[in-house]
């Protein structure tokens, strides 16, 4: 539902900016009238996401364990989609647009909190005096997450200097979490010759050295990221129809990825705008 609908904005927007670039146009030749067509620009977008995540989210379930929350992670990820940008102003003076972009961005975690010097439960080995023993251990909890989204993004451009091609662009991101999934596990490190005692609520891999303590759905996500987006452009002028915008933005999430836990994402984005006049 929230597809359609976002879908069915964006085409409304590009019908009433067809419309309005048609009767806002100068006269061509004042003898023979004629409305000058405002130009379009439209075209893809490829780019970079450098994720940053800060979270204050539990490693175990119960709070009762006394393990260290994560704090922060990040990863690599992508962005793709489509933009659409309408000049303001005189056409052939403008220093200002307004930039509409439907998107799929990748906002992907690696999250990693070490314990040293923790006192766990393990198997005792071979040959055992007793079935368990507690030893100082040093253990690793890890987390990846994969969250993905569909964006629709609406910023402001300006030309702060006449003539130089660099733009100053500011707005605002609608994401719409379509994939956010959450791999956590809890290791062992050291030492090399123990096991993990089995807990029937949890999964055991690495020979019971590793805890799986979630696979799946993270829990109770919020549906809407909502983000402020700024950044600065060069625009690459071709002498044709094209033209070629390289850009670095900053996209600063405002609402969190859950409902129950402080957990933000932002993110360093670097790409590309090719867009045609239409």
């Amino acid at each position: 539902m929230k597809v359609r609908l976002l879908t069915g904005t964006i085409i409304v927007f590009l019908i009433l900016l067809s419309i309005k670039s048609y009767s806002q146009g100068d006269l061509d030749d004042p003898l023979r009238p004629k409305e000058k067509a405002r130009p379009i620009y439209i075209g893809p977008v490829l780019g970079y996401n450098k994720t940053i995540h800060t979270v204050d989210l539990l490693t175990f379930d119960d709070p009762t364990k006394l393990c260290q929350p994560f704090e922060k992670g990040g990863s690599n990820g992508f962005y793709a989609g489509i933009s659409l940008e309408y000049l303001l102003g005189d056409v052939k003076a403008s220093q200002s647009s307004i930039i509409a972009r439907v998107l799929f961005n990748t906002f992907p975690a690696y999250m990693e909190r070490g314990q040293d010097d923790y006192r766990t439960l393990v198997k005792a080995p071979p040959p055992p005096d007793s079935a368990y023993m507690w030893i100082t251990s040093s253990t690793k909890h890890e987390a990846e997450v994969t969250y993905n989204l569909l964006t629709a993004e609406i910023c402001y451009k300006l030309n702060p200097i006449p003539k130089v091609p660099i733009g100053i662009t500011g707005g605002l991101t609608f994401d719409f979490p379509i994939t956010k999934k959450i791999y956590q596990t809890y290791k062992l490190i050291k030492p090399l010759n123990v096991q993990f005692v089995r807990d029937p609520d949890y999964q055991y891999t690495d020979n019971d050295r590793t805890i799986i303590i979630q696979d799946g759905e993270i829990k109770e996500p919020s549906g809407l990221r909502l983000g402020l987006k700024f950044g600065i452009q060069y625009e690459i002028i071709t002498g044709t129809q094209m033209y070629i915008v390289p850009a670095v933005y900053y996209n600063y999430g405002i609402t969190r990825v859950t409902t129950n836990e402080d957990w933000w994402v932002h993110a360093i984005q670097m790409g590309v705008d090719v867009r045609w006049a239409l």
